[in-house]
């Protein structure tokens, strides 16, 4: 066994000696073992935000507008799932009604439905319905004056939720 000095206190121990017995401090084997598994932690904490880095990198965030039409396309979905429930509420068959078209203003305060239903009398038509700051009108005055002529946009609304 090799003879090697303390590095505290220059006492002569072996080498193998977990600590010395003049001054206490840990040995030199010990001590170097610590020392390479606090680097070892310290690379791979390094490695981790690096990669965190490099992922981030390859992301790219969407621009100011393409975020405000998501979400004013959620909330026009949302507020055309609403009216559709509304509406298929006042229905004498709920179940027989088939959305076709569903298309709203800009900011939603107008919405206008074009669907199939099945009547009483078991009689299949077209309706349409307009959706108006929370009001239902499903006469053809209110299709001309709300729906006709205006600047649409089409709406889609989860027909799976109902």
């Amino acid at each position: 066994m090799a003879i090697v000095k303390c590095k505290v206190c220059g006492e002569e121990i072996e080498e193998t000696i977990l600590k010395c017995p003049r001054c206490d401090s840990l040995g030199p084997k010990r001590g170097k073992r610590i020392r390479l598994i606090l680097l070892c932690v310290m690379v791979v904490i390094v490695a981790f935000f690096g990669l965190g880095y490099y992922l981030q990198m390859d992301e790219v965030e969407k621009p100011y507008e393409e975020v405000l039409r998501e979400k004013l396309d959620d909330k026009l979905s949302q507020r055309g799932l609403t009216a559709m429930l509304l509406l298929r509420s006042r229905l004498d068959n709920p179940e027989s009604m088939k959305l076709e078209k569903s298309i709203s203003n800009e900011d939603g305060s107008v919405l206008c439905f074009e669907f199939t239903e099945t009547d009483a009398a078991g009689v299949t038509k077209k309706s349409r319905a307009a959706f108006v700051d929370g009001e239902l009108d499903r006469t053809p005055a209110g299709w001309k004056l709300f729906c006709v002529g205006k600047s649409m946009r089409p709406i889609t609304v989860k027909a799976d939720t109902f």
